[in-house]
């Protein structure tokens, strides 16, 4: 009885641990999927909001970006993009995009269908920043991606 009783547990455990570890397996995207997320950043001065998809270790694709200039101050808003590579150390895009619209919130510049990919690492989180063009101005990233599931 008791050897039954053990046998009828231990199946259990294993048949338990078998779910588990398949469930494990498959919570990576496959390969050909792409994950959508978004970023954005708000200021009293601005906002920058990007929707993307990570599309792969080091790749990020189908950026839509909107950049709006909120201040009426004749200084134009722009955008640009933080990143954080396998090793979490950051990084920033070199474009600058910018909106001059100023002083409007209904108003804003669209930058549609931007990749980003960096060669030789992963991106494991990204980011939008928003700056004021001014002399040291203020610039704030936002909020950071979820991680990337192909990292």
């Amino acid at each position: 009885m008791i050897s039954r009783t053990f046998s009828r547990i231990a199946g259990r455990v294993a048949a338990t641990a078998v779910v588990a570890l398949s469930a494990a397996l498959v919570t990576a995207p496959p390969a050909s999927a792409a994950v959508s997320d978004f970023i954005y950043s708000a200021q009293d001065y601005g906002y920058a909001g990007a929707s993307f998809d990570w599309t792969g270790r080091s790749s990020i694709a189908n950026i839509d970006l909107i950049v709006s200039d909120w201040g009426c101050d004749a200084k134009p808003v722009y955008a640009y993009f933080l990143f954080y590579n396998g090793s979490l150390h950051p990084d920033t895009t070199p474009t600058r995009r910018y909106d001059h619209s100023g002083c409007d919130k209904e108003d804003n510049t669209k930058y549609n269908d931007l990749k980003w990919s960096i060669s030789g690492d992963s991106i494991t989180y990204f980011g939008v920043v928003v700056c004021r063009d001014a002399a040291n101005g203020p610039c704030k990233v936002g909020g950071l991606s979820g991680r990337n599931p192909y990292a």
